[in-house]
């Protein structure tokens, strides 16, 4: 047999074997002793210290500070011993050699999630630990298990991603409806012919009536049959219903009945939460019902625009200009892209797109008054349900990336429409608290009160230490009142318990006052 001369060592050779995490059993005293000269200059406040004792350990004949994570061999590829799993970590896998000891073995793996769960768990300062307690630690669980946590917390389990890689999926109809679609209900109309026999035979005047309806879960067997595979919350349609539900892709069970254990049946998330509501929705809502339009948050842009207005004025004997404070304004710009994954996406998300341009048109009264529309935009813990109104809303309906639903069988229930849109949209905040220097400006709170919507403060509060509108003495809300009232650029007021006494009963008439 010849000799390989290129690879002389090729026989001998194997692959390198993943790693746990870049923790080995033969560096723990290295690693330990690195953590801690870490530990001395954060907590010291002298980052010098962890540098020296760094170069101390990294100098150790011993010690390589180079990565021990590598590419997983061939045979853990292949492994049986997934039992099922659909994604298996490969480095949680691979446990220490047989006769080292288990504490040491475990050092090594990786707890992802572990700290949280004890923070949480222990902390009793605000509510809902123990709710997070539980998620973290069945995270840091999954992380010490062989499957790595990615086997449960992943995009399918979490956020609703869609099924479309799944080999066992039928693919032979590209028309399939699944359970998820929707069908119109007609409700019962009464003609002008039966209006006008209903009259005579009971005496009493019957006018004719239009067809309604509503949309309802589709009632055809083998639309009902099929699973759905698509993005789940894409599909969510736009409809009125109650906050804790803006995510639920599909209708609770009927088996499971009120049982609030089931309320999360059938609800998904997203990566970053992003939804917009109708103006009843403020944070902490638990019993109102108004429109909620959710879109799978593909963000390309957020821009957020705080811009202060002063008027310039000459003084006698000066050059320059002298400055007095006008006021206060704020813009925050969206840039959004929204994509139909599956047919049965297509539908509710065209209802979305029409119901939040509609938030630019207003409403009419029986006097043909016009009455501008506001909404709540919900965006991460940026913006919890914050108060917005819509200053514009544009969409790029084609571009040269667009493909359409050509509806080539003439289905008619399928429209031909873009199955992508790139959607630019700009808010004014119209916020529940003042703006004011040292005042908030985001919510990054995750509590808040049910009745007014105002963030309650805690650690999961960033923003507990600003000032708000409750921290405004009744004194200097009156004051304030009387000079917007007055038109009055400086607030040097007298105080006037008068006017004092009347804010304090909500007695204020603003509709004699000059404007």
């Amino acid at each position: 047999m010849p000799t390989n001369t290129t690879y002389p060592n090729a026989a001998e050779w194997t692959p390198l074997q993943a790693k746990t995490t870049n923790i080995t059993l033969g560096s723990l005293a290295q690693k330990a002793t690195g953590f801690a000269v870490g530990a001395i200059g954060s907590l010291s406040g002298i980052p010098q210290v962890a540098q020296i004792g760094q170069s101390f350990t990294n100098s150790s004949e011993n010690y390589s500070p180079k990565s021990a994570y590598a590419v997983s061999a061939v045979n853990a590829l292949k492994s049986t011993n997934n039992v099922g799993i659909q994604y298996p970590d490969f480095r949680a896998r691979k446990f220490p050699k047989e006769g080292v000891d288990t504490a040491i073995a475990l050092s090594t793996k990786r707890v992802d999630g572990l700290a949280v769960s004890q923070r949480t768990l222990f902390d009793r300062s605000d509510a809902g630990n123990n709710k997070n307690a539980i998620r973290s630690g069945l995270y840091s669980a999954t992380s010490i298990s062989p499957y790595g946590p990615y086997s449960i917390f992943n995009l399918q389990t979490l956020y609703g991603w869609g099924d479309h890689d799944n080999p066992y999926a039928l693919r032979n109809d590209f028309t399939a409806q699944s359970h998820v679609a929707t069908q119109w209900k007609i409700n019962p109309s009464i003609s002008a012919a039966a209006a006008g026999a209903l009259s005579l035979v009971t005496g009493t005047t019957f006018s004719e009536q239009p067809a309604s309806g509503k949309w309802e879960p589709t009632k055809n067997a083998l639309s009902k049959a099929t699973p759905f595979r698509g993005d789940k919350v894409n599909v969510i349609d736009f409809s009125q219903r109650e906050l804790k539900d803006a995510y639920r892709w599909l209708p609770k069970p009927k088996i499971f009945g009120d049982a609030a254990i089931f309320d999360k049946v059938g609800t998904t998330a997203d990566l970053i939460k992003f939804f917009f509501t109708g103006p009843k929705l403020h944070a902490g809502n638990t019993t109102e019902e108004d429109d909620i339009i959710v879109f799978r948050a593909v963000i390309g842009s957020i821009s957020d625009s705080f811009n202060a207005s002063w008027n310039g004025f000459q003084l006698i004997g000066r050059g320059d200009q002298n400055f007095q404070y006008g006021g206060f304004t704020r813009d925050i710009s969206i840039d959004f892209t929204v994509y139909a994954t599956d047919r049965d996406e297509v539908k509710p998300i065209w209802r979305k797109l029409n119901a939040l341009a509609g938030y630019t048109a207003p409403e009419y009264t029986d006097n043909i008054a016009l009455v501008g529309p506001w909404m709540r935009l919900t965006l991460g813990d940026l913006f919890n349900q914050q108060a917005v109104i819509v200053k514009s809303v544009n969409y790029t309906l084609h571009n040269a990336e667009t493909t359409w639903e050509t509806n080539i069988e003439q289905d008619p229930q399928m429209m031909q429409t873009p199955h992508k849109v790139d959607v630019n949209m700009t808010v004014t905040p119209i916020t529940d608290w003042l703006p004011q220097k040292g005042g908030k400006f985001y919510s990054l709170a995750k509590r808040f009160d049910g009745d007014s919507g105002l963030p309650l403060p805690g650690n999961d509060n960033w923003l507990s230490d600003t000032k708000n509108n409750a921290e405004l003495s009744q004194e200097q809300l009156a004051k304030l009142a009387k000079a917007q009232r007055e038109n009055k650029d400086e607030f040097n007021i007298v105080n006037d318990a008068t006017e004092i006494n009347a804010l304090d009963k909500g007695e204020f008439d603003i509709s004699n006052q000059p404007q």
